[in-house]
């Protein structure tokens, strides 16, 4: 006697958000169709449940204001790629992030959408761990207290040659 079994397919789609990846999966490509169909719906909740808090009006609240914007994908550089170097346009990303940390494609993602992508970010993100300026968390980075310093020194500059207003 021969029994077969039957093969069973998982599909499944991955989404990335700033706050992490959303998971839509079923037992075939219709299962999935059908979840993705839902699935404006359902992210808007989500977003809505883990938004991105809103950005304070004055700049004592704000320091970042003129520099970077919070969008539905992440912190994204507003000022142009002439006014700060590679380091620095990392550095302003993970101070605006905060204490989330943010893994390598995802800030060479963000990079490239702000307009100041750049092959070697990678080996900027290895000096500034070596610096001290970024901190190793799991499979990201986040900025070091001595990182915010240097960070909220650049900014302070910035304002002072009116490069942001």
């Amino acid at each position: 006697m021969l029994i077969v079994g039957e093969l069973s397919m998982r599909v499944k789609v991955i989404v990335n958000r700033p706050y992490g990846n959303i998971e839509v999966g079923g037992e075939s490509l219709d299962e999935v169709v059908e979840g993705l169909e839902t699935f404006p719906e359902w992210l808007a909740v989500i977003d809505k449940l883990i938004s991105i808090p809103e950005v304070p009006q004055s700049k004592e609240e704000n320091p970042l204001e003129g520099v970077i914007e919070l969008t539905s994908e992440g912190p994204q550089l507003i000022i142009s790629k002439d006014k700060v170097n590679t380091k620095e346009a990392i550095g302003l990303l993970l101070y605006a992030q905060d204490t989330i940390p943010m893994e390598p494609k995802q800030i060479g993602r963000l990079l490239n959408l702000s307009g100041h992508g750049s092959a070697g970010f990678g080996s900027r993100v290895s000096e500034m761990k070596r610096e001290g300026i970024i901190l190793r968390d799991g499979q990201g980075y986040k900025i070091s207290v001595s990182g915010k310093k240097a960070i909220e020194d650049l900014i302070t500059r910035l304002q002072h040659r009116k490069v942001i207003s």
